[in-house]
């Protein structure tokens, strides 16, 4: 039996975390181990070409749905969470068939306004993807809602492995203007079949009893979840994992295809953290805003704090070594390393405040993040608009990073004097 480090807390969400970390400590070892295959596999150009697909799979993701799925986790009745997963299912279905006809007869102007992508025909398949992936996020919602946080788990390991071992497949066999793209979609598909044959008997039985009131009434409940949080998870996509669209448009697509990897490796480490406490604390925050504001915002500053002592060293430490850890990857690849001190400090605010960004949506002010993200995006396009006209791309780079990690920590003292006000009100 794998025993933990004693300086991890016994308490529920400490354990929830660990389970969360141990899986993605093999997600991310598994990515990891494949980088340097990939990375000889396939060229900077063709690893830029896939990130604008991941770019415009994540922000097409958030539109697809509605955001209902979101919303799986706060609702407490068991039905109408069910029934929230039918109407993000039925909403990306439809979405997605629509999506599809445009890209089938407008892929190729597409491409040209993109900067000619290198993509092709393989950008066919990102309605596929968008599906697949919207079922498996849904599904996760679901889980993350009953605490079953060990599927949760097995789920990101199937992918990752699913995604790596495709991708170093498809590169051997020859597929290399599509091969990473294929084993994405291939991953999707596996995964939520793996998470469909986990999910009970009674939530088929539910939604094949689903009628089209039943999915009226649920979403005019959360009608703002389609306004709001909607175009608010479209812009933040945009700013967070959009920015290989923004360097094709405004530089060039080898340019993104070495911040990708760049992004992959700082994601990698990282990602042990902040993925799982994010998702064990929007369940807990949920839980405990209802009952203890007090304990709901002590709980705030508790994971801000130990994520702050985490992050700083880590991010200097890869700043200074991933020069060196790209020469693994190729000689040409020491580059992209080179990037990483130049947006180390919008990564620290961005992780540290991500899941603190979940508050807008637990205390009902959902207002606030799209105006948040909006700000965000209109940065993120001016930096870089400015950037490629009288900077090089890592100075660009630079200036952005430094402008968004301004408007994070605005958004985190919003948010924190919101609850403290909150408090100040229920005190007799």
């Amino acid at each position: 039996m794998i025993k933990f480090p004693t300086f991890i807390a016994r308490s529920e969400f400490s354990k929830h975390v660990t389970t969360l970390i141990v899986g993605q400590i093999i997600v991310h070892a598994i990515a990891f181990l494949a980088l340097p295959i990939i990375t000889r596999l396939y060229s900077a150009e063709q690893i830029g070409a896939y990130s604008l697909f991941m770019a415009l799979f994540m922000v097409l993701s958030m539109l697809s749905t509605g955001r209902f799925d979101a919303a799986i986790v706060i609702e407490k009745k068991e039905k109408s969470a069910i029934l929230l997963w039918t109407l993000a299912t039925f909403i990306s279905f439809w979405f997605n068939v629509v999506l599809f006809v445009f890209i089938y007869f407008f892929h190729e102007n597409i491409l040209v306004w993109l900067n000619k992508s290198s993509m092709g025909v393989y950008i066919l398949l990102l309605p596929l993807a968008i599906f697949f992936g919207a079922l498996i996020r849904s599904t996760q919602y679901y889980f993350n809602k009953h605490k079953r946080y060990k599927t949760i788990s097995m789920s990101d390991i199937l992918k990752s492995g699913t995604n790596s071992t495709g991708g170093v497949t498809f590169g051997w066999l020859g597929y290399l203007s599509g091969g990473l793209i294929i084993a994405n979609v291939l991953s999707n598909v596996v995964v939520f079949i793996m998470l469909a044959i986990k999910l009970p008997v009674s939530f088929w039985q539910t939604v094949k009893t689903t009628t089209i009131l039943n999915l009226k009434t649920i979403g005019k409940k959360y009608k703002n979840y389609l306004t709001f949080y909607t175009l608010s998870g479209i812009l933040s996509a945009i700013v967070s994992n959009g920015t290989p669209i923004f360097i094709i448009f405004f530089f060039t697509e080898k340019t993104a295809g070495y911040y990708f990897m760049a992004e992959k490796v700082v994601s990698i480490p990282i990602g042990l953290l902040v993925a799982a406490i994010s998702r064990v604390f929007y369940q807990r925050a949920s839980e405990l805003f209802q009952n203890d504001k007090k304990g709901f915002l002590k709980l705030i500053y508790r994971i801000q704090k130990k994520m702050f002592w985490v992050l700083v060293p880590l991010l200097l430490l890869l700043s200074l070594a991933a020069p060196y850890i790209f020469e693994w990857f190729g000689n040409d690849w020491r580059q992209a390393g080179e990037m990483i001190k130049y947006f180390a400090i919008l990564v620290l605010f961005n992780n540290l405040i991500s899941p603190v960004g979940s508050i807008s949506n637990i205390i009902d002010r959902l207002d606030i993040l799209l105006y948040f993200n909006t700000t965000t995006t209109i940065v993120r396009t001016v930096t870089f608009y400015i950037g490629s006209l009288y900077f090089s791309f890592e100075y660009t780079l630079l200036i952005s990073a430094i402008c968004l990690s301004i408007c994070y920590i605005a958004l985190d003292s919003i948010l924190k004097n919101l609850v403290k006000n909150m408090i100040a009100k229920e005190k007799p």
